[in-house]
């Protein structure tokens, strides 16, 4: 389970809107939802701010069960990524992986709680 505190903090950074935007969305987010599939359990390694996006409940839903081309453009957006070798390197590859929001931005998202435009590149 993700702590409170940091589920705050990711809804806070998001507006409290969903960034999935998938076509159920609520519009309002309830969760933080991992970019990269934790699996069964997984490691806690991945409860970090650039590993997480504010979702509603049904978007949360739809990604777990996402394919096809809808998986592929939740990848290109950034609110899907690939697991790498440990999950480490997962928190890595989501910090240089930019977020595409639903209003076109596309942000860096920073152990912090910030976000920092595409162009502004925080490393």
């Amino acid at each position: 389970m993700i702590p409170k505190k940091l589920v705050a903090l990711v809804l806070d950074r998001d507006r409290g809107r969903c960034v999935l935007n998938l076509p159920r969305c609520l519009g309002a987010a309830s969760v933080a939802d991992h970019r990269a599939n934790r699996g069964s359990g997984g490691s806690k390694v991945l409860d970090d701010a650039r590993a997480l996006i504010a979702a509603c409940g049904l978007c949360n839903s739809d990604k777990a069960d996402a394919s096809g081309e809808t998986r592929a453009e939740l990848i290109r957006r950034g609110v899907i990524v690939e697991k790498a070798a440990t999950n480490h390197q997962t928190v890595v590859r989501c910090a240089y992986t930019p977020v595409e929001y639903p209003d076109g931005a596309r942000l860096y998202l920073l152990s912090d709680g910030r976000r920092v435009p595409e162009g502004e590149v925080p490393f």
